[in-house]
């Protein structure tokens, strides 16, 4: 990971973040029919291999991305 520009717990060990990815990263999770610029957001979890990531898809700008971390601290609030 290069650039986390956020994170939230998501129970269970489970963790999910919105970052920039290095080439070999994606390739790694199978994720490089999304190219390998910009920002995707993707799953960790604790029972995962080190290193291995879920890529749930890529964020279509940075104004999404900083959206969707917006949207992650309301519900944080929230709760």
């Amino acid at each position: 990971m290069d650039d986390i520009l956020g994170s939230a717990k998501l129970g269970n060990g489970r963790s999910i973040h919105v970052a920039t990815l290095s080439r070999q990263t994606i390739i790694d999770a199978g994720a490089q029919h999304l190219g390998f610029g910009g920002y995707f957001l993707f799953e960790v979890a604790s029972d995962q291999a080190v290193g291995s990531i879920d890529v749930l898809g890529k964020v279509a700008s940075l104004e999404a991305a900083f959206r969707l971390l917006d949207i992650w601290q309301e519900h944080r609030v929230a709760a």
